[in-house]
């Protein structure tokens, strides 16, 4: 097996990796979070992926969101139900490989990005509001009484020993505050695509 980490926006662009991937011998077994993909090394082989974004409330929502396509002749062969990272993955089944796509019409596909957009948002907000409450709950301070009027070695010694353990308190504040702004920016170019693709699909219809 072989990982390999990117992040899309597009969907359509890594829809064309993996199966530049597949071409190359390495397909798809899993996507994890963070844009971990798992590759399982075997022959090249033409597929056509098909990249949907859900999140699920419950298994049973899950189930019946992949029978439905199932019956319509997709193969799911990466996502979960609760995962924050919302990627669902589809091949077409052999007998149905000339599929041209898992959306009936230009709406419901554009309608992917807008889950993600709204999902991108959830998840920054309450980065947010988690690094806030570390804020307020957590001390980051150097608390060795009496360090900033010590001299010399005793200051060095002190700022040394305690300065791993406000690093440590500081460094959840530091994840959040990193997840917030990767989040923020996701949703930013997503919406940028959303928009530009509603209006060329609105001048097409012209």
């Amino acid at each position: 097996m072989m990982k390999k980490f990117k992040m899309f926006v597009d969907m359509d662009k890594e829809e064309e990796y993996l199966n530049e991937m597949a071409k190359s011998g390495f397909v798809l077994k899993k996507y994890g979070f963070f844009g971990v993909y798992t590759f399982v090394k075997g022959d090249s082989v033409d597929l056509h992926y098909r990249v949907d974004y859900r999140v699920f409330k419950s298994k049973r929502k899950f189930e019946e969101y992949k029978i439905l396509f199932e019956d319509a002749g997709w193969e799911h062969v990466s996502g979960i139900e609760l995962s924050l990272s919302g990627g669902q993955y589809f091949i077409p089944k052999l007998s149905n490989i000339g599929l041209p796509d898992i959306f009936s019409d230009t709406e419901s596909k554009l309608a992917r990005y807008k889950r993600f957009i709204d999902q991108c948002i959830c998840s920054c907000v309450c980065m947010l509001v988690y690094m806030f409450s570390i804020l307020k709950t957590n001390n980051l301070r150097y608390l060795t009484p009496g360090l900033w009027e010590k001299n010399g070695d005793d200051f060095w010694r002190a700022f040394i020993f305690e300065t791993p353990v406000v690093v440590l308190r500081f460094l959840p504040f530091i994840i959040l505050l990193i997840l917030s702004i990767m989040y923020g920016n996701r949703a930013f170019k997503a919406k940028k695509m959303y928009n530009k693709s509603l209006i060329e699909n609105k001048n097409n219809s012209l």
